[in-house]
């Protein structure tokens, strides 16, 4: 018989985890559903203990433990529910399948990918696990360089989300697609796209996501060769989504950099290079980790100056930070 504290514990932890998990602090987030997971794994209620998991891990994946979150999706895998619940098992194979992308483990994740897709073909009318197994096959076969066979999905998660009425997954799944024209050279497609995310994210009311979008939107349009007002827009966007919700050294230092590859496609070298000393000293001083991405960025910026030796220094220090990564 259940001991009547636990409950009392359970239900105090899920109305917590139901206040934070659109707060955008993914580790606060993370942290809730690890406690309810636990009490109610104590409590013997298997259901509710791996809707927390994978909850659990989906923060994982949100904060960059992604090991964590492999683990968590086998133990997820483990629970008899997944041989009956088949969009409960398609949804978790999604999650192993973004573990294993984002620890570079391409073909692996690919093919637990297509296993999700696979589960999701006997299922009936759940547009919503659907788009989530397209999304995922597609994010899979980019990371994986096989662009081509991503674009094959394309059409069919376009149609899918018509039929969702989640607005932040029809967001993320239009984003999704916009990245993927952009990394097929389709510009026109990959604003359209982007332009539909950004319909549906704004109905979200989730502003880290808000932010987020904006930054990722900018920067892919930046690698497709596109730096014009649409972009230094969605630069702006974020910029005041992160002033209003604060957002972390991280986060910011990876905005500066956006907005320096946009100063340095518009021919702006000095601005860009400001923009980057600043950034990264407010970056250090704030607990971000050394990123080599942006010293690389700013010995580009330095070279194209002709301050080739400062550009050499910044160079030998990404080198550094990567030796040590």
């Amino acid at each position: 018989m259940p001991h009547p504290s636990l409950e009392s514990l359970a239900a105090k932890a899920e109305a917590h985890h139901r206040r934070i998990r659109n707060s955008g602090d993914q580790q606060q987030v993370l942290e809730a559903a690890a406690e309810c997971a636990r009490i109610y794994g104590a409590l013997g209620e298997s259901t509710k203990e791996s809707d927390f998991l994978y909850d659990m891990g989906k923060s994982q994946i949100l904060t960059g433990a992604y090991a964590a979150a492999l683990q968590t999706a086998e133990n997820i895998l483990a629970f008899p529910r997944t041989q009956t619940d088949r969009v409960f098992r398609a949804q978790a194979l999604i999650l192993r399948a973004a573990a294993l992308r984002n620890q570079s483990q391409h073909e692996a994740a690919v093919e637990t990918a297509r296993q999700a897709l696979d589960v999701m073909a006997t299922v009936e009318d759940n547009y919503h696990a659907r788009a989530e197994a397209y999304q995922g096959i597609i994010a899979c076969l980019v990371e994986a360089e096989k662009i081509d066979e991503a674009w094959a999905v394309h059409g069919r998660l376009s149609a899918t989300l018509e039929k969702v009425d989640d607005s932040k997954l029809a967001g993320q799944g239009f984003w999704t697609l916009g990245n993927l024209a952009f990394a097929r050279g389709h510009l026109a497609e990959g604003f359209d796209y982007h332009q539909r995310a950004a319909d549906q994210l704004q109905q979200s009311n989730d502003i880290h996501l808000w932010a987020r979008f904006n930054n990722a939107s900018a920067d892919m349009q930046l690698q497709a060769g596109a730096g014009n007002q649409q972009t230094d827009d969605c630069i702006a966007r974020a910029q005041l989504a992160y002033d209003i919700i604060g957002g972390s050294a991280v986060e910011l230092l990876g905005l500066a950099g956006t907005r320096a590859r946009w100063h340095l496609a518009n021919g702006r070298l000095q601005e860009a290079s400001d923009l980057l000393e600043k950034a990264l000293v407010d970056a250090y001083n704030g607990g971000a980790p050394e990123d080599a991405s942006v010293h690389l960025l700013w010995s580009q910026v330095l070279d194209a100056l002709g301050h080739h030796e400062s550009a050499t220094r910044e160079r030998e220090r990404a080198a550094r930070i990567e030796r040590s990564a």
